[in-house]
């Protein structure tokens, strides 16, 4: 018993230590034309991982979106006004809904440690084959 009192205690401490390892910031890179991102990132139980929610409004009402992640802030204008603020290393496609919105989430593992910059838009198609582009503001979302 004298034994296992000292290990039992070292591995607590282990699993505590663990679980505060990283710590997650949002803050607002560069604003757009209007839509706006909301970024979350918060702790899930104690074993040090996080949760990120992304929530995009004023978008394009049911309408073909993307979130980009990128690694480097860029300003790039784009038809209607808007920019893409960052540029591309990861993303994927949506649909907004009836209110120009649209809800996202992934997890953030406690071993993820890095950053990356984040902006949602979406796309109207106009007749006669033009498009305009809603961007929103962009959000540097890190873990370290």
């Amino acid at each position: 018993m004298n034994r296992v009192l000292p290990l039992l205690s070292s591995l607590l401490l282990g699993v505590s230590a663990t679980a505060q390892v990283q710590y997650c910031t949002v803050t607002l890179s560069a604003a757009s034309c209007g839509p706006v991102l909301t970024a979350t990132i918060e702790p899930q139980g104690q074993s040090g991982n996080h949760y990120l929610t992304m929530f995009a409004s004023g978008l394009h009402r049911r309408a073909l979106g993307v979130i980009n992640w990128g690694s480097n802030p860029i300003s790039v204008p784009l038809p209607g006004g808007c920019n893409l603020l960052c540029d591309y290393v990861w993303g994927h496609t949506f649909q907004s809904d009836a209110s120009g919105e649209h809800r996202w989430g992934r997890a953030w593992p406690h071993w993820a440690v890095g950053y990356f910059y984040m902006q949602m838009g979406s796309i109207e198609f106009l007749p006669g084959g033009e498009f305009t582009v809603l961007t929103t503001d962009c959000k540097l979302v890190q873990c370290f």
